[in-house]
């Protein structure tokens, strides 16, 4: 009865007691209300923050979802809008890592926007832009456009920079000697696989007549391309002068040609050969022995560290530097460096044979031939005494090369000697930042040629060595199971 007794006064103390106020309800809300705004507006802060900075954690161990330092830096140092357009297959696997690729791109910096394009859905698109496969990409800047197949970062971060390299600078090339021709599109001949990969870096080229009017003093280099005739001493005299006031020059002579530019040179400590160099054992297979691969280049030398392979030279001659640093050259000049870039193998040999560029054909004889390995490409930098230390790209440099057919249409694609090229050009240029870009789209690999040597020891370990090594196994299974069963 007493718990009955209390419980009835609890009922009656909770009945009695106030109701909450109306004012403090309302404040209820208004505390609700705030929370739920002040929510809603750190998540859109937090939602603005996320879409302008991109957070991605890369947790391959070849960081293959990463941009490299190198890409970053070209990336960093744009100055220009660039648009890149690729034309795929939606349904093709590999149209997802290209997004991705492009998105991480894009993502890094404002200057490149992307559109990925299905070849299926808008056909007349593609044919406006010239578009004939699936995955090629155009990559345009004010004008300029490049366009590549199977974009990876290894190749697009460096069309971003070919297309967006403000270089412009004059190249002139010597004529009136029958040099090759940059222009001709000639198998065997022509050059003009050189000159559009050279326009594709910005650079302008122009014919030059020494005799005429001198080297203008807006030529970034000079270039002697295999010319097959002599210069006149006005010509020289022009070409020394350019060469005192801090000019760069590119000479490939071949064999036996321009004996008095030869002359010259030698004043500046470049001896080119009266011998064409003789490999048989690193002459391409089935090749004639003139045609070798030349497989020794400086490490220490940019513009044979980063080839992609050996050079491929045809018909090359000999050319060593013929002084010591701190030798005398013409014009008060002293040479500085000379460097050995390229040397043929242990086996070659340099013949004293005249007939053998004519025919194809000579063999080693003592006292007349040189025993490789022979220099065939150079680099020497020059200054007066006084400027001996100011940056090499202010010195009078001079690259030069035994050979000028491994620039042509026809070896132009051969092994490393795109890169040899270019390389020299855009290191005399001072335009660095191209052969690192060439050495990152090399990384993709290159072409592949056998020598006759591999060729010989490939046939004998396939066809001689396997076989007998298979039939002596059979033999012994034999012996042993007839014999000791």
């Amino acid at each position: 009865m007493a718990l009955y007794n209390s419980e009835q006064q609890v009922g009656t103390a909770l009945e009695s007691a106030p109701s909450p106020g109306r004012a403090a309800l309302w404040r209820n809300y208004a505390l609700l209300a705030y929370t739920a705004l002040a929510l809603a507006a750190l998540m859109a802060v937090l939602n603005l923050i996320i879409f302008d900075h991109n957070l991605r954690i890369d947790l391959t161990p070849t960081k293959r979802f990463t941009l490299s330092g190198f890409d970053r830096r070209v990336l960093d140092n744009l100055n220009k809008d660039v648009r890149v357009m690729c034309f795929v297959r939606s349904e093709d696997p590999e149209y997802k890592e290209l997004e991705d690729l492009l998105f991480r791109v894009a993502a890094y910096t404002p200057r490149v926007s992307y559109q990925i394009i299905d070849v299926n859905k808008a056909p007349g698109l593609a044919r406006q832009y010239g578009v004939s496969t699936y995955g090629e990409a155009v990559v345009e800047s004010e004008g300029r456009r490049r366009d590549f197949d199977n974009a990876r970062s290894d190749i697009l971060i460096p069309a971003i920079l070919e297309t967006t390299h403000a270089s412009n600078k004059k190249l002139y090339l010597t004529a009136g000697h029958a040099e090759r021709d940059v222009f001709d599109t000639n198998r065997e001949l022509g050059y003009s696989s050189l000159s559009g990969q050279l326009q594709q870096n910005n650079y302008q080229l122009d014919n030059l007549s020494l005799f005429a009017s001198g080297v203008p003093d807006d030529a970034a280099m000079l270039i002697i391309l295999g010319p097959r005739k002599d210069f006149l001493p006005e010509e020289l005299a022009s070409l020394a002068q350019y060469l005192a006031r801090g000019g760069h020059l590119i000479v490939m002579l071949d064999p036996y040609a321009a004996p008095a530019l030869v002359k010259l040179l030698e004043h500046y400590h470049i001896d080119f050969m009266d011998r064409v160099i003789v490999d048989p054992a690193y002459r391409l297979t089935a090749g004639e022995i003139l045609t070798t691969q030349i497989p020794l280049r400086s490490e220490d030398n940019v513009i044979t560290r980063t080839m992609a392979g050996p050079a491929v030279f045809s018909m090359a001659r000999g050319v060593a530097a013929g002084g010591a640093p701190g030798a005398p050259a013409p014009d008060g000049l002293q040479l500085q460096r000379a460097s050995v870039m390229l040397r043929s193998s242990h086996e070659s040999w340099a013949s004293g044979d005249d007939k053998a560029v004519t025919t194809g054909i000579t063999e080693y004889k003592a006292g007349r031939d040189l025993l490789g390995p022979v220099p065939v490409g150079i680099e020497v930098d020059l200054a007066p005494p006084d400027k001996a230390h100011v940056p090499v790209n202010q010195m009078t440099r001079i690259v030069a090369f035994g050979d000028s057919d491994f620039a042509s249409n026809q070896f132009f694609e051969m092994l490393g000697n795109r890169d040899l090229i270019m390389n020299a050009i855009n290191e005399l240029a001072g335009d660095e930042i191209l052969i690192a870009s060439r050495e990152r789209m090399s990384a993709a690999g290159a072409a592949f040629y056998v020598t006759d040597q591999q060729a010989r020891h490939a046939f004998m370990l396939g066809v001689v060595l396997e076989p007998a090594l298979m039939f002596a196994i059979g033999l012994v299974v034999f012996a042993r199971r007839r014999f000791f069963v």
